[in-house]
């Protein structure tokens, strides 16, 4: 019998896992998630624009039962921090590719604000047999070189 639990704890999200059988350490059958999107550690991002980030990982078990994924905001759930619903999370989809099976979850922003770009933001994957998490910040993004006038108001004037 495999058991996982999951506990916050001064806001840190923890994962458990209780096992009373030894499995085959060699089986590709069973093994910890593997996130295999993002793949960097920063995403452009334009302010006031929609975004949506996709957060994708092997499961490392072949049912869907057995895995869960899910996004924090500075290591809190995204729903008590953006209470508003500007930034909120997208269903679970799961699809299976050459025999693996694939899960992954939307971060979706309604809108950039200068705020987002403090935020550490983390996708976590757990399943029974371990976890994988990736973090990403957001990175304000140059449109086509130009200077908005957002820069222009940070830089002093030059005469």
């Amino acid at each position: 019998m495999v058991m996982s639990f999951l506990m916050l704890l001064n806001g840190l999200v923890s994962a458990y896992i209780l096992r009373d059988r030894v499995e085959d350490p060699g089986s590709d059958a069973y093994g910890p998630p593997k996130i295999i999107a993002p793949t960097g550690t920063t995403v452009n991002a334009e302010l006031g624009k929609s975004l949506k980030l996709t957060c994708q990982a092997i499961t490392g078990y072949p049912d869907k039962f057995s895995t869960i994924i899910y996004w924090l905001a500075n290591q809190e759930f995204i729903e008590d921090v953006f209470e508003n619903s500007r930034v909120k999370e997208g269903q679970e989809i799961f699809v299976t590719e050459n025999g693996k099976t694939l899960i992954q979850k939307y971060l979706e922003f309604t809108e950039i604000r200068p705020g987002d770009f403090k935020i550490n933001f983390t996708c976590a994957v757990l399943n029974p047999t371990g976890s994988s998490v990736k973090t990403i910040t957001l990175a304000e993004m140059q449109v086509g070189g130009l200077i908005t006038s957002k820069q222009l108001g940070r830089r002093s004037k030059v005469q």
